[in-house]
């Protein structure tokens, strides 16, 4: 009960940073302007894995403009727990909305645990569009293709802990956060590429409002 009570009150307080509640994998729609995409990977099982990874792209249209996007990681009460939350989004922003207040938070915290490791990335990236805010069918083939590489990418790579990464108390060679940070950043990119020239192809002028990164590991 008590793991619980900790996963519970450290989810709360991220979530509440934004105005949003989500479960893993979620997404919605905020009432007040765009979509919200939430992705939370919790362990309290000894010796477990747990990992989590969305990637949404989606057009939006409006005067306002309030999308979330939320990566949480957190282990409780257990030994050589390891979670993953991996959250990229793309919002193609469709005209000039008065109101634009993106949030992109990545959050990740072991608590009660011993050679834990808990991992959480966030990618925001908005796109604005005069025309064209549809993505041709090989350009969603793509996204399909870079949403797999990337959720394969998030299960390939234990995030770092004292015991099992040597490199983190060496400090001579990439701790196995700093390589889910290069891979994950890297995939981004080309998801992010991607999307921008099939837009630019289909007649569209594109034009980027924002690009945010967050990437957070507490260590055990």
């Amino acid at each position: 009960m008590l793991k619980r009570r900790r996963i519970f009150a450290f989810l709360c307080a991220l979530t509440a940073m934004l105005g949003v509640v989500g479960s893993a994998g979620a997404d919605s729609t905020n009432s007040s302007g765009g979509a919200n995409h939430v992705v939370i990977a919790q362990n309290t099982t000894d010796g477990a894995a747990v990992v989590h990874a969305g990637t949404q792209v989606v057009p939006t249209a409006g005067d306002t403009v309030t999308s979330a996007n939320i990566a949480a990681a957190v282990n409780a009460g257990c030994v050589g727990c390891h979670s993953t939350a991996v959250a990229v989004q793309i919002l193609i922003v469709h005209g000039s909305p008065s109101v634009f207040s993106p949030g992109n938070v990545a959050g990740a915290a072991n608590g009660g645990c011993e050679s834990c490791g808990a991992y959480a990335f966030a990618r925001q990236h908005w796109i604005q569009v005069t025309g064209n805010s549809e993505l041709s069918g090989a350009a969603r083939a793509q996204v399909a293709q870079l949403r797999q590489e990337i959720a394969d990418a998030a299960s390939s790579i234990l995030p770092s802990d004292v015991t099992t990464d040597p490199c983190v108390t060496t400090g001579d060679c990439p701790t196995r956060d700093e390589q889910l940070d290069a891979t994950l950043g890297a995939l981004a990119d080309q998801l992010i590429q991607v999307v921008t020239n099939d837009l630019q192809a289909s007649g569209a002028t594109t034009s980027v409002l924002a690009d945010r990164v967050e990437e957070t590991a507490p260590g055990s």
